[in-house]
Formats: structure tokens, C-alpha cells, sequence
């Protein structure tokens, strides 16, 4: 071989090496598919769920496109609990869906019963028991046919949680037992903890300690003997918690069991470290700091609260980032350490404004996040700092700014509570801040209630500014005056009421009473604040008269929450609705027809009563034509949970979302609704929750404007103060709270109508204009 062929050889060599290594075997979607799920179970494992997402939706994307259905289903349970496990429960919830969806389709009873029980046990978190109960009873029925005993008893944990949801704590018990007993047979140690917690909590509510402490020392057994994972991690979380919950319950043995929730705490951090999960880190270091907070070791509780502070960011979790600046808050105002203390809390309060839509999403949480636990006091605790500190500054402009930061709070405070009572973020959403000008208006007081456990404030916007009053009544005392006086005031055959209309009226009027004599105040909207919202703040007497007889009274939720411009009143078309006629169970309401016939008289108004009074008709109606008032005379009831409140049609139940959507069509036209009137409806006397829903009613449906009452009275006194306040609300001059004010004196002018709990009930909620 020449020297010419053999270097033609080699080049041919070099260049088949070249094309080898150019052009590599690239793996298949399927292979891709099976390591992104891999990574996946890898990332969850080491509880990194934001990298678990993101490998679970490329790795779900290829099974689908590979047709690869029962991998795409086990892929989606996964992505389901990793949304979850972020807080994620929108996501999770429509995740599980898509599980259940696609399993149904593969006719595996083994994928279906795990893709329901997922979907029961994200059902539980969002408070969906009614769907939680049937997914699960679904799930279940199916495990146990086909003998998948893991999977039943899995299942069977989620159904003794729902009975605690429900406060069925006998019923949890069982369900627990029967679950641990199967999870006990499958030796899966992991799911036998979570169990035992479990059953220690449903003895802890019915005080059972000594059944409750042994459950504890079992669950702690069993996770000693777990491979080190984040659940192991989180399942030492959970019994630390519950040892804590013991101390508290038993005051002789507090510090042993304080002991035991360290020890559990410690373990779960040496967890994390060992998968380096520093989501389960952060919680495990903010815990033991809320141990030393509760020792009274201030310092040792900043140092771990701090660094639990740096692993949540690290590991971009502001869903616990709040808990540790709010901790960081508290211990700081332990310490007196206020000037660090409010910049803590507004960290807090400014993480949670960042996170409310993507971590609560349109769910509500209960047992995990209580409202009233963990996420009111974030925004009460910085409203108390800010208001100590106006009262101690000697510098009026600074004072002035500390009131209107606890104001522009308070507002946060009452937006974040609207959208937890509705189960809607949308509701009460980008609404502008709220600033000293809008707090202070020409004949008009805006007063702030701001109970504490130890004090009434009261911050009052008046025409030259903001006037902070502070009252020294426990908050528990307050409580039981205004329940006191709503028992009585709906006695309208007794006078017994009267004394509690004068001591609260020396309690939350008489403070600033001067002030609004001296500035010609006629018109006093208020903002109040938990119980005060249950009654009729115009009924209030000072000795001589009530308060309506001097000022026009409104209420809103928020300041920030309300339309509080004057607009033009054009001419005002009336669309009037209700029942005279018994109807579902309910009696009928004699007076609606006479009332709703004065109204027609006095505006151009189209009337649907009794068989015409129907949801579909009511659409057609927005649909067709431009309401400016809506006039509802019908059994309605505002409850506890905005999902049961209704109010009845002639075969129907209409929401408040109905409402909502009906009132929305009109929203884009020239002229909105401007008022929404329920003559008929009531709320639970004493049901702090369902009144808010009453607060909340102009909010969420989208007028400017609503006139609703707190009790039912179904007698001449109702539709003689409704016909009379639309006459009064004819002048263009005619403030809408001035209407009422002048209704409710002529039925008080009435020898019939002089008990307040005749024209008291009726409150004008939003626009007072």
C-alpha cells in the first residue's frame, strides 16, 4: 500500500470518528419522560417541590404526547402534592382532576382509587367536605374490591381527618384505628406515624391527654425508624406541634412536654440537613424559636428565628417567610424592642400581601391556616405597635403618620378578611391605598373600632384630621355588652335593651362626642370590627335620645373597600322582586305586596312577585335592561360560610354569586347599580362570621351600595320604613344615609314603632352618599 493510500485511509478513519462523535444517540420523549420523572420523585424526596414541578410538568407533557396514560396519571398524583405542598391548593385541586380524568380512562382501578383519594384529600384542605366525603367514599370502595390495603388505609386517614374537620372527633377516632390497623399489616411505618399523630389529635380535642401523650410516643417510634426524608422531617413538625398543644392543655407537665417538642424539633432538623431540604429546615429552626419565645429566652429564640429567616429564603419560600418576621416581631416587642419590633411586623404584613393570591389562591383553609390564628393577628400585632407609638410621640405630624399607617393596615387587614369570607381573592382586590385625605371629609366622621384584649381604640377621621380615643375595656367585656344588647334589642315587648345602648354608647360614642358637636358632623359612617358588626350602632342611646336622632349612621367594611363618591342620580329604574306567598317551607311575607307596590309608584320599575320571581327571569332582566336599584323582599339569611348564604326565589336558592354575576352584566354601562335592597333577610344573632358576610354584601355583589337589615320583622314596621326611605331618597339633595336616618325617625316618632327593634335592624352598607 502506497504512502498516498494509506494517508487516504486514515483520513477516512478521522473523518468516520468525527461523524460518530458529531452525531450522537439522543434519547427518545419516553426515556426523558421516565428521568424527569425520576428527578422528579428525587426532588420531592428532598423536598424541593418548586424543581418537582417543573421535571413533573416536562415529564407529564412527554407520557401524554407518548400516549403513556397510566404513567401521565401516577405523574399528575405526584405534580398534585407538589402544589400542595407550596400551598399551591388551586393548583393542586385542578391537578387532581386532571389525575382522576385520565384515570378513568384507562379503566385501572388501581390508578382510579389513587387519583380520587388524591383529589378527597386536597377536597379535605379547601374545605370541600361534601365532595371530600364522596371522593374519598368512592376511593375507598374501590381499594377495598380490589384488596389494596396500603391505599385503604391511606384512605381511611383522610376520612378520619374529615370527621375532625367536622368536629366528629368519636367518628375520627375509629376511622384512625381501623387505618392504622391495615397500615400496620403493610409495614409502612411512614403512613403508621402520620396516623398515630392523627389519632393523637382527636384525643386532644376531647381532652383524652394520657391516650393522646401515648399516641405521640408510638408516632415518635415509628418515625425513628424512617429513612431520612422530608416527610420524616415535616412528621416530626407535626408531633413537636402536637407535644406543644399538650404543655399548653396541661399546665402541670408543661415543661415536660415543652421538652418533648424540642427533642421532636431536633430530630426533624437533623433530617433536613441530612436531604438538605431547607424548606422543612426554616420550619423545624422557626419552631425551636417559638420554643425559646415561649421559655422567655428571648435571645436564643432571635438566633433561631433568624436563621430559620435565612434558610426560608434561601429556599424562596415566602409562605413561611411571614411566620419568622412575625416572630421575629413578637419577641422584639418582648424584648421592648419596639423600634425593631414594627419594622419586623411590616415585613410580615408586606410577605403576606405578596402571597395571598398565589398561596391561599380561591381556597379556605381550616385546621392548617386558621384566619384568626396566624394571619389576623400578623396585621392587628403591627396596628397595636403603630398605635402605642402615636400616643407616646410628642411630635403631631409623626403621631398623624403612625395613625394613618395602623388605618392603610387595617384596610389590608379587612380586604385579606372579605377574600377569606368569600373564598375569592378577585373580591375586594387591587383596591388603591388609602390615604389621609380620604380619611377626612367636610360633615362627615369616619370611625375606626380597633378592639383589643386589653383596650378599646378608636380612631376617628374628622374634617381637620385623624383623632385617636382609647377606652380601658377588655375586648371579652365588649363582647358580652354588644351580645347582651342584640339578645334584647330583638325583645320588642321589653325596655331591658336600654341600659346596654347607654353603656356602650358612654364606651364608643361618648369619647368623641364633643368633637363631632363642635364640627358640625351630621353624617358618622363606621368601620366596624368583629362583634360590633352584629348590631345596629343608630339604636345606641345617650340618656336622652338615640343616636340616630342627631347624626345619619352608614356602615362599611373598609374605606378602602367602598365607592365613596357622590355621584349624579339620574333617573332611577327599579327592578322590584319578591314572595308574599309561602314557598320551599318558608311563610309567606303578607306585607311584600304593599311594599313593592309604594315603590312602584315612586319610580319606573319593572316587578317580578311570587311565580315570576324566578333566577332566570332575573337574568333576562339584567341582561335586557339598566337597573340603578334592586329591590329584594324575600327570606334571606346571611351564615358563617358565604357558600350557605342565600336568599330564596319563588323555586330556587339565589347566591351571593348569582347576585354577583347578575349585577356584573350591568357593571360596564353608564350608569351601575347603585343600590341592592334585601328587606327581608337576617344573620345569626352572636355569629361574628355571618355578619361579615352582611358587611361584605355590597362588596362582593358589585353595587355601590346595599340596605339590608339584621333580623327579620315581617309586619307593617318594615314595609313602612322601606316605603318611606325611597321617598326620602327622591331629592337629588337626599344622601342615601340621610334617607334612611329620616325613615327610621318617623317610625320612631310612632308610638307603635318606638322600640328600636322595629326600625333598628335596617343598616346602609357602602355608599352613604
Amino acid at each position: 500500500m502506497n504512502r498516498q493510500m494509506k494517508k487516504g485511509l486514515i483520513i477516512a478513519a478521522c473523518a468516520f470518528s468525527i461523524l460518530c462523535v458529531t452525531f450522537p444517540a439522543y434519547p427518545s420523549d419516553r426515556q426523558q419522560a421516565e428521568s424527569s420523572r425520576e428527578k422528579m420523585a428525587a426532588s420531592m424526596q428532598g423536598g424541593d417541590f418548586r424543581q418537582a414541578i417543573m421535571t413533573g410538568i416536562e415529564a407529564e407533557g412527554l407520557f401524554n404526547k407518548e400516549g403513556l396514560i397510566s404513567k401521565r396519571v401516577t405523574t399528575l398524583v405526584s405534580l398534585s402534592a407538589a402544589y400542595q405542598s407550596l400551598g399551591h391548593y388551586k393548583k393542586a385541586l385542578e391537578t387532581a382532576r386532571s389525575a382522576v380524568d385520565a384515570a378513568v380512562k384507562t379503566g385501572d382501578k388501581g390508578l382510579i382509587s389513587s387519583a380520587m383519594a388524591r383529589l378527597g384529600n386536597i377536597y379535605l384542605l379547601v374545605n370541600q367536605l361534601d365532595e371530600a366525603e364522596e371522593a374519598l367514599k368512592e376511593a375507598y370502595q374501590i381499594a377495598a374490591s380490589e384488596g389494596f390495603t396500603e391505599t385503604q388505609a391511606s384512605i381511611l386517614n383522610d376520612t378520619g381527618n374529615l370527621y375532625s374537620l367536622k368536629k366528629k372527633y368519636r367518628e375520627a377516632t375509629a376511622k384512625y384505628n381501623e387505618a392504622l390497623s391495615l397500615s400496620e399489616k403493610t409495614g409502612n411505618n411512614a403512613l403508621s406515624a402520620r396516623i398515630l399523630a392523627n389519632i393523637s389529635g382527636a384525643y386532644l380535642e376531647t381532652a383524652n391527654f394520657k391516650e393522646a401523650e401515648s399516641a405521640l410516643d408510638s408516632a415518635c417510634r415509628k418515625s425513628l425508624l424512617l429513612a431520612d426524608s422530608h416527610d420524616k422531617a415535616y412528621t416530626f413538625i407535626n408531633i413537636a406541634q402536637l407535644f406543644r398543644r399538650l404543655g399548653t392543655a396541661s399546665a402541670g407537665q408543661r415543661s415536660h412536654f415543652a421538652a418533648r417538642s424540642l427533642k421532636a424539633l431536633q430530630d426533624s432538623l437533623s433530617t433536613a440537613g441530612a436531604v438538605h431540604d431547607p424548606l422543612a429546615a426554616a420550619y423545624a429552626l422557626g419552631y425551636i424559636g417559638q420554643h425559646y419565645e415561649d421559655a422567655g429566652n428571648y435571645g436564643e429564640a432571635l438566633s433561631f428565628t433568624r436563621r430559620a429567616l435565612f434558610e426560608a429564603q434561601s429556599s424562596q419560600a415566602p409562605e413561611s417567610l411571614y411566620l419568622w418576621q412575625w416572630q421575629s416581631g413578637r419577641v422584639f416587642r418582648l424584648e421592648g424592642k419596639t423600634a425593631d419590633a414594627i419594622p419586623a411586623y411590616r415585613g410580615a404584613v408586606t410577605s403576606l400581601q405578596s402571597i395571598r393570591q398565589e398561596f391561599f389562591g380561591d381556597c379556605r383553609i381550616y385546621n392548617q391556616l386558621s384566619f384568626q390564628d396566624i394571619i389576623e393577628p400578623v396585621y392587628m400585632g403591627l396596628v397595636d405597635l403603630l398605635l402605642r407609638g402615636a400616643e407616646t410621640e410628642k411630635d403631631r405630624e409623626a403621631a398623624e403618620a403612625h395613625l394613618v399607617e395602623a388605618i392603610q393596615t387595617l384596610e389590608l387587614l379587612k380586604s385579606a378578611e372579605l377574600q377569606d369570607y368569600f373564598q375569592n381573592t378577585c373580591v375586594a382586590a387591587s383596591r388603591p391605598r388609602i390615604m389621609k385625605e380620604d380619611i377626612t371629609s367636610p360633615d362627615t366622621a369616619i370611625v375606626y373600632f380597633v378592639p383589643f384584649p386589653d383596650r378599646m381604640e378608636m380612631l376617628v377621621g374628622l374634617p381637620n384630621g385623624i383623632r385617636q380615643y382609647k377606652m380601658s375595656i377588655t375586648k371579652d367585656a365588649l363582647t358580652q355588652e354588644i351580645r347582651l344588647f342584640r339578645q334584647r334589642l330583638e325583645k320588642r315587648t321589653t325596655r331591658e335593651y336600654l341600659i346596654h345602648a347607654q353603656k356602650l354608647y358612654e364606651w364608643l360614642i361618648r369619647p368623641y362626642e364633643a368633637e363631632l358637636l363642635s364640627q358640625k358632623i351630621d353624617t358618622i359612617v363606621f368601620v366596624p370590627e368583629g362583634p360590633l358588626r352584629t348590631i345596629p350602632l343608630s339604636a345606641l342611646h345617650d340618656g336622652k335620645g338615640y343616636l340616630i336622632s342627631g347624626f345619619s349612621v352608614a356602615t362599611i367594611p373598609g374605606l378602602g373597600l367602598t365607592d365613596a363618591q357622590q355621584r349624579k342620580r339620574e333617573k332611577m329604574r327599579v327592578l322590584l322582586t319578591g314572595l308574599s306567598e309561602p314557598v320551599q317551607g318558608f311563610p309567606g311575607l303578607d306585607y311584600v305586596p304593599a311594599e313593592l307596590e309604594t315603590i312602584r309608584k315612586l319610580y319606573p320599575s319593572r316587578l317580578l312577585i311570587n311565580p315570576d320571581f324566578r333566577i332566570s327571569e332575573m337574568k333576562r332582566e339584567f341582561q335586557e335592561t339598566p337597573y340603578s336599584i334592586v329591590h329584594i323582599a324575600s327570606h334571606g339569611e346571611f351564615s358563617e360560610n358565604s357558600l350557605e348564604t342565600y336568599l330564596l326565589t319563588w323555586d330556587e336558592r339565589l347566591s351571593m354569586d348569582n347576585i354577583e354575576q347578575f349585577i356584573n352584566i350591568g357593571k360596564f354601562r353608564r350608569r351601575p347599580v347603585e343600590l341592592l335592597t334585601l328587606s327581608a333577610c337576617q344573620s345569626a344573632a352572636g355569629n361574628d362570621r355571618a355578619a361579615l358576610g352582611l358587611a361584605g354584601l355590597s362588596v362582593k355583589a358589585g353595587a355601590r351600595s346595599a340596605l339590608a337589615t339584621l333580623w327579620y320583622i315581617n309586619d307593617q314596621a318594615s314595609a313602612d320604613l322601606v316605603s318611606e326611605f325611597y321617598r326620602q331618597l327622591l331629592p337629588e339633595s337626599s344622601s342615601k344615609a340621610k334617607a334612611l336616618q329620616q325613615a327610621q325617625i318617623k317610625l320612631l316618632s310612632d308610638n307603635r314603632y318606638q322600640h328600636p327593634g322595629y326600625w333598628a335592624p335596617f343598616l346602609l352598607v357602602g355608599n352613604w352618599l
